[in-house]
């Protein structure tokens, strides 16, 4: 299974259209995720599968090495089952499951995935955990649902629609109170679960200022990517999620530091380094030599 913990940027792309995925699975997003669900017509369901399928392929023939997904639709749809038969054989590597409720629709869906998998693959899910006001509450049991669970995505627009709410953001673009708590919640649960867990799309494509301010206060808080909605967002969030050559060169004396005789707690710029500052410093470094930044 890929390691969801190291990709920066997530890119969604409408499944019915052959235009837009080729172009977008030529982009510098870490992964892309082929939409079956929001952004395709009724009328279209079928077709997408099919265009979803066949863009997949000739990605991988093409030495398309981005992770691509699959968002489908929601399991109260009636619509999962074929979304999976449908696209399963084109070997994405997980589903994006939208509108979860609780870990038994997880369980349900990762069923159907054993049912019709070839071989030894494991294909992983990511369900949106936070876009139903009684999912909010079993996060836990979401992140921790089964062992194919391999990140969530935390989104607040239909979870606005479903409690009633006029906005999600102030006018300044600055997430409202009550979505910053289920954000906090996503982020804790992922963390516990060991899991990824990636941050809501930033809507107004226009404002870049807002784009890279929110992501790089999301790769600070801890999650591991970000959601995009158009093309033009993906090099601003993978430079956001990405250690500076600053960061990186203090990450390294700080553990040199350490190996030279500072041990487990010493001073460094005028700031006392101990145990948890040291397992960052691992961490930052790690996520950087994953990218080829280090």
């Amino acid at each position: 299974m890929i390691d969801f913990r190291a990709i920066r940027s997530w890119l969604f792309v409408p499944g019915d259209s052959e235009r837009k995925l080729a172009k977008c699975l030529s982009c510098s997003a870490d992964a892309i995720i082929i939409d079956l669900e929001d952004s395709v017509t009724a009328e279209n369901k079928l077709n997408a599968r099919a265009t979803a399928a066949s863009a997949i392929r000739r990605a991988r023939e093409s030495g398309v090495s981005s992770a691509i997904v699959i968002r489908t639709n929601a399991l109260q749809t009636g619509l999962i089952e074929d979304d999976i038969a449908g696209t399963i054989k084109a070997a994405p590597d997980g589903y994006v499951v939208p509108k979860i409720t609780a870990a038994s629709d997880l369980q349900k869906v990762a069923s159907m995935l054993s049912g019709v998998e070839s071989g030894a693959r494991t294909t992983s899910l990511i369900p949106i955990a936070t876009e139903m006001p009684e999912a909010v509450f079993r996060l836990p049991e979401i992140a921790g649902a089964h062992e194919r669970v391999r990140g969530i995505f935390w989104g607040m627009e239909d979870l606005g629609t479903e409690l009633g709410s006029r906005r999600t953001r102030r006018p300044d673009g600055e997430i409202l109170e009550v979505f910053k708590t289920v954000r906090s919640l996503a982020l804790f649960a992922a963390a516990s679960a060991g899991i990824a867990c990636v941050d809501t799309p930033f809507v107004d494509i226009s404002n870049s200022e807002g784009l890279i301010k929110e992501a790089i206060e999301a790769s600070w808080m801890g999650f591991s990517g970000k959601l995009a909605i158009h093309p033009s967002q993906v090099d601003e969030i993978n430079s956001a999620f990405s250690p500076t050559i600053e960061e990186i060169e203090e990450a390294r004396c700080i553990l040199q530091m350490s190996q030279d005789g500072g041990g487990a707690a010493f001073r460094y710029n005028g700031r006392m380094i101990d145990t948890p500052h040291l397992a960052a410093a691992k961490r930052l470094l790690a996520r950087a030599s994953h990218r080829g930044s280090a």
